[in-house]
């Protein structure tokens, strides 16, 4: 009976030792992954490690390192507290300049081999932003999927981010150029490429050989300055975390588990996700429906240990996110300038009847000294500018904003003293109640584009467009509307066109993006000028197919 007793107590023991992991087991070391792509490293070993659970790789995004993942975040934390061994990587965007989903695949294909044979055993992927797209690129296109269980995308741009449309815009091309924002890993996140992008990668059978989850956060109020604006920005297309509408988050033969109160960045934090997370870090889970959390819920996340599974939905590649389409094309409350200024710039605002108000945000490359706001009256308003560095699409440059109560109808100034050149981008937002706006709509497979003005007077209302073509994340050439297109290398040109007319683009240029900035200079039906900016980016291919969303 002793005997026994000894033998029991010894496998209670065993048992324990592999299933049972304590709580708070120690500070982790934060990680050095080095500074070379594809230099990655081993977390700290937990105590207790339980063989059956997966090692984690943490993928980073769009224009950034493996330390988002323990500096500042507690998820590198919570993965040790919970027994999990952990690797952390960095893709190319470790050099300063981001290169596109193939680049960075092919490279994570190899490391992922690598990293499970390192810890002898498959891997669970963790991956933030455009970290996300660079995974599921490495599985399906490169063939590694046979070295992982699940992939869970945090914040992931599956349809990319109107943000990269916006960057590589006229108006901000300058800004973007000068502060490093324009390379192939933002080209590669225009939503017209990813379109592409889905359309050459969802058919395969490798898509099938993993399972997805994803989440997606809709509080862009709750971060810093560059979520807020970047967010305001976005709120046009729908919910969004500052950087990635909800909509674009939702992948194809996925599984979306949680839409919560989050913003870009703690959408990757371990007190706000790493429980709900969990679940899927081993076995498959089968239900239906969308878990939003509600506050209260998001405080017990971040102050429990208990595990908090959400109900995911299965989203069919035929089936993408309801509204995404009439989403898309709802970009009319803004009015965008911006170019390359010698120490003064200065901008013409024009503001109609019935709006409530509107917010300026003057982006430069580096702060402003003073930034003047003068109304139709001429009257110069004394304004105390808000400044803020920019740490997410446009990290390098500076937010200047100011908020304008009921203004009154008529032609504002907007004018920044700087010390020095140098770039700029102007965005004015609008809040009004009516439904006058300017719409882009899609014709002729995607190689035209109409301008809808809904409550504006048709034949008061005329069109500025400007069209330049990427490939590779430079400017290979522009062309401008109406059959004059210009040659390789050219600046471009701008051409006015009535509303009523089509906007055709040049895609005898051949394959590469198409981004398109259309600037509306209309009159509402009470007879008050408005000016709206609209911008939309089309993929061609190699075969002549357009794709934009």
């Amino acid at each position: 009976m002793l005997r026994k007793f000894a033998v029991l107590l010894l496998s209670m023991v065993v048992l324990a030792g592999t299933s049972l992991v304590p709580a708070n087991a120690g500070v982790v070391t934060n990680p050095n992954p080095g500074g070379t792509p594809g230099s990655w490293t081993q977390g700290d070993r937990p105590p207790v490690v339980d063989p059956a659970k997966p090692a984690i790789l943490f993928v980073h995004g769009l224009n950034s390192s493996a330390k988002v993942w323990y500096e500042g975040n507690d998820m590198y934390q919570y993965a040790f507290d919970n027994g999990y061994e952990t690797a952390f990587i960095n893709l190319h965007d470790i050099t300063g300049t981001s290169q596109n989903m193939w680049d960075n695949g092919r490279l994570l294909a190899d490391k992922i081999k690598e990293i499970s044979n390192h810890f002898g055993k498959k891997l669970v992927i963790v991956a933030h932003s455009k970290g996300g797209v660079d995974t599921q690129t490495a599985l399906v296109h490169y063939n590694a999927h046979a070295y992982v269980t699940n992939v869970i995308t945090l914040g992931t741009p599956h349809h990319g981010s109107q943000l990269a449309d916006l960057a590589y815009s006229s108006w901000a091309s300058w800004l973007a150029a000068l502060i490093g924002s324009k390379s192939p890993g933002t080209e590669s996140m225009q939503t017209s490429y990813m379109k592409y992008f889905r359309s050459q990668t969802d058919g395969l059978a490798n898509v099938s050989k993993n399972k997805y989850y994803t989440f997606a956060g809709d509080n862009w109020g709750s971060g810093s300055t560059s979520h807020v604006i970047g967010g305001m920005y976005l709120s046009t297309f729908g919910a969004n975390d500052g950087v990635v509408t909800v909509n674009n988050a939702y992948l194809p033969k996925g599984t979306m588990v949680s839409i919560g109160r989050w913003n870009h960045s703690t959408v990757r934090t371990g007190s706000h996700v790493f429980n709900l997370i969990k679940p899927y870090l081993t076995a498959p889970s089968v239900s239906t429906g969308i878990s939003r959390m509600s506050a209260e819920d998001m405080g017990q996340v971040e102050n429990t240990s208990a595990d908090r599974s959400a109900e995911p939905v299965e989203v069919q590649a035929a089936a993408v996110h309801a509204g995404q389409t009439a989403q898309s094309e709802a970009d009319n409350r803004y009015y965008i300038r911006g170019g390359e200024h010698n120490g003064t710039a200065s901008e013409k605002l024009v503001v109609e009847n019935g709006v409530a108000s509107v917010n300026l945000n003057w982006i430069s490359n580096y702060p402003v000294d003073q930034l003047h706001v003068v109304t139709p009256d001429g009257e110069e308003l004394p304004v105390q500018a808000q400044v803020i560095a920019d740490d997410g699409l446009l990290n390098g440059a500076y937010h200047h904003t100011v908020s304008l109560p009921s203004p009154e109808a008529g032609e504002w100034t907007v004018k920044a003293d700087s010390s020095q050149p140098g770039a700029y981008l102007f965005m004015a937002a609008f809040e009004k109640a009516n439904d006058q706006h300017a719409k882009l709509k899609k014709e002729l497979n995607g190689k035209q584009l109409k301008v809808d003005t809904k409550g504006l007077k048709a034949d008061k209302t005329k069109l500025k467009v400007q069209v330049e073509y990427y490939n590779n994340g430079t400017k290979q050439s522009a062309a401008s509307i109406k059959q004059s297109y210009g040659k390789k290398g050219k600046k471009v040109q701008q051409s006015q066109i009535q509303a009523s007319e089509a906007i055709v683009l040049p895609v005898t240029e051949g394959e590469g993006v198409y981004n398109v900035t259309v600037d509306v200079e209309g009159e509402t039906t009470e007879g008050y000028p408005i000016r709206r900016t609209l911008i939309k980016s089309v993929y061609v291919d190699a075969n002549g197919n357009a794709y934009s969303s």
